[in-house]
């Protein structure tokens, strides 16, 4: 994939970042970066030769790499990647762009299966994720509704399910259903019951994270009314991941329509290899932090007011 040259100045930052101020050796920028150790040499010296390093580090994206580490350090989290703040409109733009931009850097050089959840975030990233004709990738779904969602989201042409030559393996139900008996009989169905015990192996799985508001998707899709929303929040919801509700110390609630949701359960949620959250605003700072206090995610993508609320909340 060729970088822009946003990505490539913000690489440069981050190696520099990591050599100079987080004392990590050059071994390690690799691993964590998905870099040979070569490459990481390479970025060093154009470092000092284009003076990104002098006796500071001359960049806004500083800011951003200091935020990242207290975000770490606060929530135990494996690993964060702050994106600089944007008026409102551009910030799941711009996580989408910094999703994909995280995944392409964690493909194993083997074989990687991507889990992918639902919602405008994690479309967004799909949407930028480049994959290179070379790289074995294969994706499976955590819910039901994730091709009707795409296909109400954007046109054909631009809808990131026909972007890949990757193998999918989408779960072909609905994201909610009338009964729960209904839910059950789906979940015993051979071909969902295999794409569901498949999800569990992905590598890498990408989840968004919804606030409790009448503007979230889950809410916009008509899964559930306004009514519905004000009993979640009087029961202390606070946001959700694949549908399910948390109160705001990761507590999954207990509501009658969990009963009838064809998806991943948070529980199972939690022992994935790798969970990253791709959320942020003001409006998701709540739901984010519940979902960190669950241990639902193991890495978190953000922008900088929100990672600022984290570290000072």
């Amino acid at each position: 994939m060729a970088q822009s040259n946003s990505d490539y100045s913000e690489l440069h930052v981050r190696v520099a970042w990591y050599y100079y101020k987080a004392e990590m050796t050059q071994e390690e920028i690799a691993t964590r970066l998905g870099l040979s150790r070569a490459r990481v040499i390479k970025v060093l010296d154009q470092c000092r030769q284009e003076g990104v390093v002098s006796f500071h580090i001359n960049s806004p994206f500083t800011n951003c790499l200091q935020l990242e580490k207290q975000v770490i350090d606060r929530w135990k989290l494996r690993d964060a990647f702050i994106v600089p703040a944007v008026d409102p409109p551009m910030i799941n733009r711009n996580l989408g762009a910094a999703g994909a931009q995280y995944i392409e850097r964690n493909l194993s050089k083997e074989e990687t299966l991507l889990g992918f959840g639902w919602g405008n975030t994690v479309s967004l990233t799909l949407k930028h994720l480049s994959l290179m004709d070379h790289q074995k990738v294969s994706m499976v779904t955590l819910s039901g509704g994730i091709t009707a969602y795409l296909q109400n989201t954007y046109r054909e042409e631009n809808n990131p399910l026909f972007k890949f030559n990757s193998r999918f393996h989408i779960i072909p139900s609905p994201l909610l259903v009338s009964f729960p008996n209904t839910c059950r009989l789906i979940l015993e169905e051979p071909e969902v019951a295999r794409i569901m015990q498949l999800a569990q192996l992905a590598n890498i799985v990408v989840v968004g994270i919804g606030p409790m508001s009448a503007n979230a998707t889950f809410t916009q899709f008509g899964y559930i009314t306004s009514q519905e929303l004000e009993i979640l929040q009087k029961q202390g919801g606070v946001g959700d991941i694949l549908g399910q509700f948390y109160d705001k110390d990761g507590n999954r609630l207990d509501v009658d329509f969990h009963n009838r949701l064809v998806a991943v359960s948070l529980e199972k949620l939690k022992t994935m290899q790798h969970v990253i959250g791709v959320a942020g605003g003001a409006h998701k700072v709540e739901a984010i932090k519940g979902a960190l206090r669950g241990g639902y995610i193991h890495s978190l993508i953000t922008d900088e007011k929100t990672a600022l609320e984290l570290v000072q909340g």
